[in-house]
């Protein structure tokens, strides 16, 4: 009996490949390839409540971390508000051909997405959870124009809160002269929304946002940390690099804090050259006392004052966390005009 039910799933396993349509060769996912939207681009839409939005998007790459970062300003076009944003991290899988990324909104939406590439065109699924807890998914597809300076995307097979929709109006994208978001604020393109107090679990970690420095015993940075808020307030994210003798980033990657919609927790994801996952999570052992967990260990941080931290690595063994493992002090640098 065992032997002819492996039969029978071989022989369906046979039948499903044959039935298949002849896949689509894609294209070997290049650095180049990944940064051919590098830049601002400009785009404009009417919501279902009638309001024009201006939709303004940012793409960048990371050499050190060979990591794509895609930022999206959705814009009240007529007083300029900044009403949402859209963050997204981007890898190149071990494949070499497709792109696997991690995006949060800044309505506390966090979700993954899998893309390919064909000539000019890209194709982009999605799938992610809400603060309601409930699965949202959908298709992105999007055309380059020849001279890299257009590009037209619709979303769609869109499940949203019990919602289908099959697609949406074509959107068409230009790219701008502007090469960051900062210089459309400066100039009054966007404007910030009214400053809102800190979420209440990111208040423990707030002395943590700025630029820290670890030095060995010659003076030299070896490590470099900065801390700041992101999503209009809604995640902490980190980036850190190490440096070799010759003062060149030789290693690093980014750690993004947030409420993880699926359980309701606070969570930390880490980014870098092998992709992105799931890292742990907080514990806020004093005022002055913070542990960063992950996996099996788990970082004591003191502040001794505000600009100097003691810090070292405890291992989990029998559910507890204990030790002083490589204790080091890393120094805030001081911002000067």
């Amino acid at each position: 009996m065992k032997h002819n039910i492996i039969i029978s799933i071989g022989l369906l396993s046979g039948a499903f490949i044959l039935s298949q349509p002849k896949a689509i060769a894609q294209d070997q996912i290049t650095k180049e390839l990944l940064t051919r939207e590098l830049g601002v681009w400009f785009a404009e839409s009417t919501n279902t409540e009638g309001e024009k939005m201006n939709h303004y998007s940012w793409y960048g790459y990371v050499d050190e971390l060979e990591l794509g970062r895609g930022v999206h300003f959705n814009v009240n076009a007529e007083t300029k508000k900044l009403i949402s944003s859209l963050h997204v991290y981007t890898t190149v899988n071990k494949s070499g051909k497709q792109t696997e990324s991690l995006f949060f909104n800044s309505n506390g939406d966090v979700g993954t997405a899998v893309g390919l590439i064909n000539g000019n065109k890209s194709i982009i699924r999605i799938q992610g959870v809400n603060t309601n807890n409930i699965i949202f998914s959908g298709t992105i597809k999007k055309e380059l124009s020849e001279d890299g300076l257009k590009s037209h995307e619709t979303w769609n097979e869109l499940i949203i809160n019990g919602n289908y929709v099959e697609s949406t109006p074509k959107r068409e994208n230009r790219k701008l002269v502007d090469t960051n978001l900062m210089s459309l604020f400066q100039n009054g393109e966007i404007t910030s929304p009214v400053e809102k107090e800190t979420v209440d679990f990111l208040k423990p970690l707030e002395k943590l946002i700025g630029r820290w420095e670890l030095k060995n015993e010659k003076n030299n940075v070896t490590f470099k940390f900065q801390w700041r808020l992101s999503a209009m307030g809604s995640l902490l994210v980190e980036k850190y690099d190490s440096i070799n003798e010759k003062s060149e980033i030789t290693g690093g990657g980014i750690r993004i804090t947030g409420i993880d919609p699926s359980n309701g927790r606070l969570t930390m994801w880490s980014v870098g050259k092998n992709g992105f996952q799931r890292r742990g999570g907080w514990d806020f052992i004093s005022d002055k006392v913070t542990g960063q967990r992950e996996n099996n260990t788990r970082l004591i941080r003191t502040f001794e004052d505000d600009n100097t931290i003691t810090a070292y690595w405890q291992s989990k063994k029998n559910g507890e966390y204990t030790g002083e493992n490589n204790k080091f002090t890393f120094k805030r640098v001081v911002e000067t005009e």
